[in-house]
Protein backbone atom coordinates (compact mmCIF):
# COMPACT_ATOMS: atom_id res chain seq x y z
CA UNK A 1 0.00 0.00 0.00
CA UNK A 2 1.55 3.61 -0.77
CA UNK A 3 0.85 6.71 0.76
CA UNK A 4 -0.94 9.54 -1.28
CA UNK A 5 -0.73 13.14 0.31
CA UNK A 6 -2.32 16.10 -0.83
CA UNK A 7 -1.00 19.34 0.64
CA UNK A 8 -4.36 20.46 0.32
CA UNK A 9 -7.65 19.12 -0.46
CA UNK A 10 -8.76 19.13 -4.10
CA UNK A 11 -11.87 17.95 -5.55
CA UNK A 12 -10.16 16.96 -8.75
CA UNK A 13 -7.55 14.98 -7.70
CA UNK A 14 -9.73 12.97 -4.43
CA UNK A 15 -12.62 12.67 -7.08
CA UNK A 16 -9.69 10.86 -9.20
CA UNK A 17 -8.82 8.45 -6.92
CA UNK A 18 -11.94 7.43 -6.02
CA UNK A 19 -11.89 5.73 -9.54
CA UNK A 20 -8.57 3.87 -9.07
CA UNK A 21 -8.75 0.55 -10.23
CA UNK A 22 -6.58 -0.50 -7.42
CA UNK A 23 -7.58 0.59 -4.22
CA UNK A 24 -4.36 -0.37 -1.81
CA UNK A 25 -3.59 3.34 -1.04
CA UNK A 26 -4.23 5.50 1.94
CA UNK A 27 -4.90 9.22 1.28
CA UNK A 28 -3.20 11.89 3.91
CA UNK A 29 -4.15 15.16 3.80
CA UNK A 30 -2.50 18.12 5.08
CA UNK A 31 -5.19 21.09 4.84
CA UNK A 32 -8.74 21.10 3.93
CA UNK A 33 -11.68 18.09 3.72
CA UNK A 34 -12.48 15.42 2.52
CA UNK A 35 -15.63 14.33 4.17
CA UNK A 36 -17.73 14.39 0.54
CA UNK A 37 -15.46 11.06 -0.78
CA UNK A 38 -16.30 8.07 1.90
CA UNK A 39 -15.26 5.56 -0.09
CA UNK A 40 -11.44 6.50 0.28
CA UNK A 41 -9.01 6.22 3.15
CA UNK A 42 -8.27 9.50 4.60
CA UNK A 43 -6.39 10.51 7.93
CA UNK A 44 -4.83 13.81 8.28
CA UNK A 45 -0.67 13.98 8.11
CA UNK A 46 1.85 15.05 5.92
CA UNK A 47 4.66 13.21 4.48
CA UNK A 48 7.00 12.89 6.89
CA UNK A 49 4.25 11.10 8.86
CA UNK A 50 3.16 8.16 6.82
CA UNK A 51 3.23 4.93 7.81
CA UNK A 52 3.28 3.37 4.61
CA UNK A 53 6.63 1.82 2.71
CA UNK A 54 6.41 4.41 -0.15
CA UNK A 55 4.51 8.26 -0.63
CA UNK A 56 3.59 10.24 -3.34
CA UNK A 57 2.81 14.09 -3.16
CA UNK A 58 -0.03 15.10 -5.23
CA UNK A 59 -0.13 18.82 -5.41
CA UNK A 60 -3.09 20.74 -7.46
CA UNK A 61 -2.81 20.45 -10.66
CA UNK A 62 -2.28 16.58 -10.90
CA UNK A 63 -4.82 14.76 -12.45
CA UNK A 64 -4.15 11.09 -12.30
CA UNK A 65 -5.49 8.58 -14.51
CA UNK A 66 -8.02 5.44 -12.92
CA UNK A 67 -4.72 3.40 -13.88
CA UNK A 68 -2.31 5.61 -11.62
CA UNK A 69 -2.15 3.00 -8.73
CA UNK A 70 -2.09 0.18 -10.60
CA UNK A 71 0.81 0.57 -12.48
CA UNK A 72 2.41 2.31 -9.69
CA UNK A 73 1.91 -0.84 -6.82
CA UNK A 74 2.87 -2.83 -10.15
CA UNK A 75 6.36 -1.51 -10.84
CA UNK A 76 6.83 -1.33 -6.86
CA UNK A 77 6.00 -4.51 -6.64
CA UNK A 78 8.54 -6.04 -9.77
CA UNK A 79 11.42 -3.91 -8.73
CA UNK A 80 11.35 -2.66 -5.06
CA UNK A 81 15.40 -1.87 -5.10
CA UNK A 82 14.45 1.83 -4.99
CA UNK A 83 14.27 5.16 -3.72
CA UNK A 84 12.38 6.92 -6.36
CA UNK A 85 10.11 6.37 -8.72
CA UNK A 86 8.76 8.47 -11.69
CA UNK A 87 5.83 8.82 -13.34
CA UNK A 88 5.89 10.10 -16.99
CA UNK A 89 3.96 13.14 -17.74
CA UNK A 90 1.02 13.19 -20.33
CA UNK A 91 2.11 14.96 -23.81
CA UNK A 92 5.96 15.56 -21.80
CA UNK A 93 8.97 13.63 -23.47
CA UNK A 94 9.51 10.25 -21.67
CA UNK A 95 12.14 9.25 -19.30
CA UNK A 96 14.53 6.20 -19.46
CA UNK A 97 13.57 3.36 -17.71
CA UNK A 98 16.24 3.93 -15.42
CA UNK A 99 17.74 7.42 -14.92
CA UNK A 100 20.12 8.56 -12.54
CA UNK A 101 20.71 11.94 -11.12
CA UNK A 102 22.82 13.25 -13.78
CA UNK A 103 20.41 12.10 -16.41
CA UNK A 104 17.49 13.67 -14.63
CA UNK A 105 18.87 16.75 -14.77
CA UNK A 106 19.72 17.06 -18.14
CA UNK A 107 16.60 16.14 -18.81
CA UNK A 108 14.34 18.33 -16.11
CA UNK A 109 16.96 21.37 -16.13
CA UNK A 110 18.44 21.35 -19.27
CA UNK A 111 15.96 19.87 -21.66
CA UNK A 112 13.01 21.75 -19.61
CA UNK A 113 11.33 17.88 -19.00
CA UNK A 114 8.41 18.21 -16.47
CA UNK A 115 9.47 16.75 -13.69
CA UNK A 116 6.89 18.15 -11.04
CA UNK A 117 6.86 16.66 -7.26
CA UNK A 118 3.38 14.97 -8.30
CA UNK A 119 5.31 12.86 -10.74
CA UNK A 120 7.82 10.82 -7.93
CA UNK A 121 7.32 8.49 -5.66
CA UNK A 122 9.45 8.54 -3.04
CA UNK A 123 10.50 5.37 -0.33
CA UNK A 124 9.14 7.16 2.65
CA UNK A 125 12.58 6.69 4.76
CA UNK A 126 14.88 7.45 1.77
CA UNK A 127 12.39 10.83 1.42
CA UNK A 128 12.67 11.41 5.46
CA UNK A 129 16.39 11.43 5.07
CA UNK A 130 17.51 12.85 2.37
CA UNK A 131 14.67 15.56 2.20
CA UNK A 132 15.91 19.19 0.75
CA UNK A 133 13.95 21.97 1.96
CA UNK A 134 13.29 25.68 1.02
CA UNK A 135 13.30 28.71 2.66
CA UNK A 136 9.77 28.32 3.16
CA UNK A 137 9.87 25.04 4.59
CA UNK A 138 8.64 23.25 1.08
CA UNK A 139 10.63 20.55 -0.55
CA UNK A 140 12.60 21.61 -2.60
CA UNK A 141 11.92 18.88 -5.17
CA UNK A 142 14.85 18.83 -7.68
CA UNK A 143 17.49 18.87 -5.35
CA UNK A 144 15.72 16.04 -3.06
CA UNK A 145 15.26 13.65 -5.86
CA UNK A 146 18.80 14.04 -6.78
CA UNK A 147 19.83 13.17 -3.18
CA UNK A 148 17.33 10.67 -3.17
CA UNK A 149 18.32 8.67 -6.30
CA UNK A 150 22.37 9.21 -5.31
CA UNK A 151 23.21 5.63 -4.80
CA UNK A 152 20.56 4.08 -7.08
CA UNK A 153 18.89 5.49 -10.10
CA UNK A 154 15.34 6.82 -10.37
CA UNK A 155 13.24 3.95 -11.72
CA UNK A 156 10.05 4.62 -14.44
CA UNK A 157 6.80 3.09 -13.71
CA UNK A 158 6.12 1.30 -16.95
CA UNK A 159 3.14 2.83 -18.56
CA UNK A 160 2.30 5.28 -16.10
CA UNK A 161 1.27 8.61 -16.85
CA UNK A 162 -0.09 11.53 -15.14
CA UNK A 163 -1.99 14.30 -16.36
CA UNK A 164 0.00 17.47 -14.98
CA UNK A 165 -1.23 21.38 -15.49
CA UNK A 166 0.98 23.04 -14.65
CA UNK A 167 0.68 26.42 -12.39
CA UNK A 168 1.61 29.79 -13.99
CA UNK A 169 4.36 31.05 -12.58
CA UNK A 170 5.61 34.75 -13.36
CA UNK A 171 9.32 35.03 -14.51
CA UNK A 172 9.83 37.22 -10.97
CA UNK A 173 13.35 38.14 -10.07
CA UNK A 174 12.74 35.34 -6.76
CA UNK A 175 11.80 32.98 -9.41
CA UNK A 176 15.39 33.30 -11.19
CA UNK A 177 17.58 33.67 -7.82
CA UNK A 178 15.40 30.40 -6.76
CA UNK A 179 17.16 29.12 -10.08
CA UNK A 180 20.33 30.50 -9.85
CA UNK A 181 20.56 28.81 -6.13
CA UNK A 182 19.53 25.49 -7.99
CA UNK A 183 22.51 25.73 -10.02
CA UNK A 184 24.94 26.29 -7.09
CA UNK A 185 23.41 23.66 -5.27
CA UNK A 186 23.98 21.56 -8.54
CA UNK A 187 28.00 22.29 -8.41
CA UNK A 188 28.50 21.08 -5.16
CA UNK A 189 26.15 18.08 -5.34
CA UNK A 190 27.83 16.92 -8.71
CA UNK A 191 31.28 18.46 -8.45
CA UNK A 192 33.11 20.56 -11.16
CA UNK A 193 34.86 17.40 -12.93
CA UNK A 194 31.39 15.39 -12.80
CA UNK A 195 28.99 17.41 -13.45
CA UNK A 196 26.45 16.91 -16.32
CA UNK A 197 26.64 19.02 -19.07
CA UNK A 198 30.16 20.18 -20.48
CA UNK A 199 31.42 23.38 -19.72
CA UNK A 200 30.25 25.21 -22.81
CA UNK A 201 26.22 23.71 -22.11
CA UNK A 202 26.78 24.86 -18.54
CA UNK A 203 27.68 27.99 -19.06
CA UNK A 204 25.28 29.03 -21.27
CA UNK A 205 22.44 27.23 -19.18
CA UNK A 206 23.65 29.71 -16.31
CA UNK A 207 24.19 32.68 -18.25
CA UNK A 208 20.19 32.53 -19.49
CA UNK A 209 19.42 32.84 -16.03
CA UNK A 210 21.43 35.67 -15.13
CA UNK A 211 20.62 38.01 -18.05
CA UNK A 212 16.89 37.55 -16.74
CA UNK A 213 17.67 39.34 -13.36
CA UNK A 214 17.00 43.28 -13.53
CA UNK A 215 20.04 44.06 -11.87
CA UNK A 216 22.86 46.41 -13.21
CA UNK A 217 25.49 44.78 -15.74
CA UNK A 218 27.92 44.83 -13.46
CA UNK A 219 25.83 42.83 -10.89
CA UNK A 220 25.16 40.59 -13.60
CA UNK A 221 28.70 39.70 -14.15
CA UNK A 222 29.85 39.61 -10.64
CA UNK A 223 27.03 36.57 -10.71
CA UNK A 224 28.32 34.61 -13.37
CA UNK A 225 31.38 34.88 -12.08
CA UNK A 226 30.83 33.59 -8.72
CA UNK A 227 29.78 30.49 -10.51
CA UNK A 228 32.54 27.43 -9.73
CA UNK A 229 32.44 26.48 -13.52
CA UNK A 230 33.81 30.66 -13.86
CA UNK A 231 37.22 30.36 -11.83
CA UNK A 232 40.12 30.87 -14.09
CA UNK A 233 41.51 33.21 -16.74
CA UNK A 234 40.10 30.97 -19.29
CA UNK A 235 36.67 30.02 -17.85
CA UNK A 236 35.98 33.90 -16.74
CA UNK A 237 36.44 34.79 -20.02
CA UNK A 238 34.09 31.82 -21.73
CA UNK A 239 31.63 33.01 -18.72
CA UNK A 240 32.00 36.35 -19.82
CA UNK A 241 31.36 35.85 -23.26
CA UNK A 242 28.13 33.37 -22.82
CA UNK A 243 26.66 36.10 -20.19
CA UNK A 244 26.97 38.65 -23.68
CA UNK A 245 25.54 36.38 -25.83
CA UNK A 246 22.28 35.73 -23.61
CA UNK A 247 22.29 39.62 -22.82
CA UNK A 248 21.67 39.87 -26.70
CA UNK A 249 19.70 37.06 -27.08
CA UNK A 250 17.54 38.99 -24.58
CA UNK A 251 17.52 41.55 -26.24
Amino acid sequence: MIAIVLPKADDRILGALTYQKNKKFKVYLVTGEADEYPSLKVQRGSWSQVTERYVCILESGAVPDPHFVCRINWTLWRHPKFDVYHVNVEGAKAFPRKASAKKLFRLAVHEGVPAPLSSFIFRADALRKNAIFQADGTLNVLPTVFSCCKERPVRNIWRGRLGWQAPAVAETEEVVRKRLELFRWTEEFFGDDDYPLTVGDQLKLFAREVAKLPVPPEEKEQMMGSFVVSRGAIRGMRAASALKSALSDKE
